[in-house]
């Protein structure tokens, strides 16, 4: 019987006595059996001290085994004496946990507890979204604690099982992890206390064990969390202290994908229908059909559901989907909840329906909708196998925006939100898949340069999900950034997901995450355990990052990022050697405050070369009297356009500049920065031009008021990406130049 089969004896075992957890000594026999290092060990008999001589060494450690103590430390069920006071601290055991399975005494692994690197966690748990995941951190009982005080990113170090390719995968989450930086002498003053491959057995072990007992493994059984901690780093060894593990009964569960060519009959239909369009007054699906009309899309291919014959607006009207003259892409619903199950029913029946987007509402958000919730679904399945290309987006969409296709199916009048029909040419393709209406409404309404080629908002992901929408558009050759808000992670979706993004990295693409729900409130998991130090938003933070993608902190910086990310792509930043611009003091220090030592963006004092002509401008522009050419290089306000035009054109020159920032206040009179100045030859509309020749990234800031927004517009208008805080700026160039130079990275 091999190893795995064993394993399952004991977890099958464990489950006919009602038990959903092993004892701590049943997991020190699960890692015995995949070959890793744990104590010696028994459990205390009447013969103590015959059983005493069997351990190494002159300490112990006594052990209380009991399912009703989580933290045995905490609770004084952990003895640590000499063998000769064994017996003693056995009675005092016995008697503070009467109730107790057992005292276990375990061989003392010398190692020095509170010495950093010397205890680590090697934790797993399942997690719906992305399969297994491994988490490595901060050993030992305050792993909580330091974890916390940690910048994102640093620890846990975590991976999705099924992402790792293979060890050297392995190397790069070993590498990621900030505790094993100790472990391998990687700091001032460290040395190496074990092998990277010491510990690659232990992670491949723990693979093998995960991907055998998961949902949709070999086993009956699912590992639900497994969690030592300490590993203890002990004469070069991995030895497990301690050792958790819950399972469940294991799932077959798996999402029904749409197919590629239902996702790609939502996002560039040929042909539109409309339900739910009022005759008589302005609805949700009268202002629908409008907005597809004004988006220029064919109306000889817009159809509408209605009993009545005739038209609306110009569009055919057919009471039945089986009506249709020709196959839809996409049928916009928009009637109240308790009608849409029938209208689906049809739909998916008439053989003449691909794509549908829920508008309606009211299926599963809220309490007692469960059951229409689940009729829905019940039609999907049942037309997802009369049609394997018939697929359902939303329900509670706001809709579906397709520049290429001309199609507008969002409920918002133009006069609230216009919505363009074309792209903006200055900055790259971009898409917008979002879960929330809203979130795109409040983005678009604030970054008017924004129009992206396909605006997507899903709903509550009843079948089409954020992911299988990215999943299509990473393989797009056209589109370059995807902006993608996140709420929710079906089955599955977190490693679609993933695998996503690296494809679209491997394409030079940039995506852009901001995940919601980050609270894991409810929870009934301890921090100090792996459940909770690797929750649900942790772990796809570090995942996706991991993979490529830039996940935003906020709503400001997904902004920002989006910003420096359609207007920069296609320009390298080579070794991010930064060239600062200004007339004003504050914004050059600001600037300069945020660029971190070893970071991303370093700011040189200028070459020889670079300087010698920054001597001339200054001097030619009668400048040299007050400022010194260096880098930042405040202009002050006597600077006018030329001499601006001249040291940003230099610096872009300059084989020593990879990047350059400009930050102007433009309220200087020897500036042209209003429309009655002229803004055809304004520093703004030169540095866009320059910043183009030269294919380096160039960032402009303007902190100002709505004065200047004509400034600020004719800046992006020439392909500039504009902020209205030089340290925002800053922060963005970071990440434009981190992102363009290696994987992706949280905030």
């Amino acid at each position: 019987m091999g190893p795995l089969d064993q394993i399952e004896s004991l977890l099958g075992r464990a489950a006919a006595q009602g038990r959903w957890a092993l004892s701590e000594a049943e997991v020190y026999d699960l890692l015995d059996l995949l070959g890793l290092a744990t104590p010696g060990r028994f459990f205390a008999g009447p013969d103590l001290a015959r059983q005493l001589a069997g351990l190494p060494g002159d300490r112990v450690v006594l052990k209380v085994c009991s399912h009703k103590t989580l933290h045995k430390t905490e609770a004084g069920g952990v003895k640590v004496c000499a063998k000769d006071k064994a017996a003693a601290s056995l009675v005092e055991i016995q008697a503070r946990f009467p109730d107790a399975d057992g005292i276990l005494v375990c061989e003392f692994v010398p190692h020095a507890a509170f010495s950093l690197g010397q205890e680590i966690m090697l934790g797993a748990r399942a997690d719906k979204a992305f399969g297994p995941i491994l988490t490595l951190g901060v050993g030992g009982t305050d792993a909580e604690g330091l974890t916390s005080a940690l910048r994102p990113g640093f620890s846990p170090s975590i991976a999705a099982v099924k992402l790792v390719a293979d060890d050297g995968g392995w190397l790069s989450f070993l590498d990621r992890a900030w505790i094993w930086r100790y472990v391998s002498g990687r700091v001032r003053g460290g040395k190496r206390l074990a092998e990277d491959a010491c510990m690659q057995v232990w992670l491949a072990s723990f693979r093998r064990l995960l991907e055998h007992f998961s949902d949709g493994g070999a086993s009956p059984w699912a590992i639900e969390e497994l969690e030592v901690n300490p590993l203890a780093i002990s004469e070069g060894r991995i030895v497990a202290l301690d050792g958790v593990l819950r399972f469940r009964r294991a799932t077959a569960a798996a999402r029904d994908c749409p197919s590629p060519k239902a996702v790609w009959s939502l996002l560039q239909p040929a042909t539109v229908a409309v339900a739910g369009v009022s005759e008589k007054k302005m609805n949700l699906g009268r202002i629908i059909l409008n907005n597809v009309l004004e988006a220029g899309f064919d109306r000889g291919r817009l159809f509408v559901l209605k009993d009545s014959p005739g038209e609306i607006d110009g569009a055919r009207c057919y009471a039945d989907p089986a009506q249709f003259p020709e196959p839809v892409d996409m049928f916009v619903v928009a009637v109240p909840s308790p009608e849409v199950p029938k209208l689906l029913l049809h739909a998916a029946a008439s053989g003449k329906v691909r794509g549908v987007v829920l508008i309606s509402g009211g299926m599963g958000e809220k309490s007692g909708s469960e059951g229409l919730k689940d009729e829905v679904l019940s039609i999907i399945a049942a037309g997802r196998r009369a049609n394997p290309d018939f697929a359902v987006s939303g329900g509670n969409s706001l809709g579906i925006v397709s520049l290429p296709a001309k199609v507008n199916t969002f409920f918002i009048p133009r006069i609230r939100l216009a919505i363009g029909t074309a792209e903006n040419p200055a900055h790259a393709r971009a898409a917008f898949i979002s879960q929330s209406g809203a979130f795109v409404l409040s983005t678009l309404s604030k970054l008017a340069w924004l129009k992206p080629a396909y605006c997507v908002t899903v709903g509550n992901q009843m079948d089409v999900t954020v992911c299988d929408y990215v999943e299509q558009l990473a393989q797009d050759e056209t589109v370059k950034v995807i902006l993608v808000y996140l709420e929710g992670l079906q089955h599955g979706d977190g490693l679609k997901l993933a695998r996503a993004v690296r494809r679209a990295r491997g394409l030079g693409k940039t995506v852009i995450v901001y995940k919601a729900g980050r609270t894991p409130a409810g929870t009934e998991a301890v921090m100090g355990h792996t459940a909770s130090i690797a929750g649900d938003f942790v772990a796809a933070r570090a995942i996706l990052a991991d993979a490529g993608a830039w996940v935003a902190e906020d709503f400001d910086q997904f902004e920002d990022w989006a910003q420096v990310a359609c207007f920069c792509h296609g320009r390298a930043p080579g070794q991010g050697r930064l060239f600062v611009l200004g007339n004003a003091g504050f914004e050059t220090a600001g600037m300069a405050d945020n660029i971190l030592p070893g970071g991303p963006v370093q700011m040189a004092a200028p070459d020889p070369a670079l300087a010698r002509r920054l001597g001339d401008i200054l001097t030619r522009h009668r400048l040299d009297s007050i400022v010194d050419a260096h880098n930042p290089l405040d202009l002050t306000p006597m600077a006018g356009d030329a001499p601006l035009i001249e040291v940003a054109e230099s610096a872009l020159a300059s084989p020593a500049v990879d990047v350059l920032l400009a930050a102007i206040i433009p309220m200087t009179p020897l500036m042209k920065t209003l429309p009655e100045e002229g803004l055809d030859g304004s520093f703004a509309a030169k540095l866009g031009e320059m910043a183009k020749a030269s294919r380096k990234p160039v960032l402009f800031c303007v902190a100002c008021g709505s004065l200047y927004d004509p400034y600020v517009e004719e800046a992006r208008r020439r392909g500039l990406p504009v902020f209205r805080s030089a340290d925002r700026a800053v922060r963005a160039l970071a990440a434009f130049v981190r992102g363009a130079s290696g994987p992706g990275f949280c905030a």
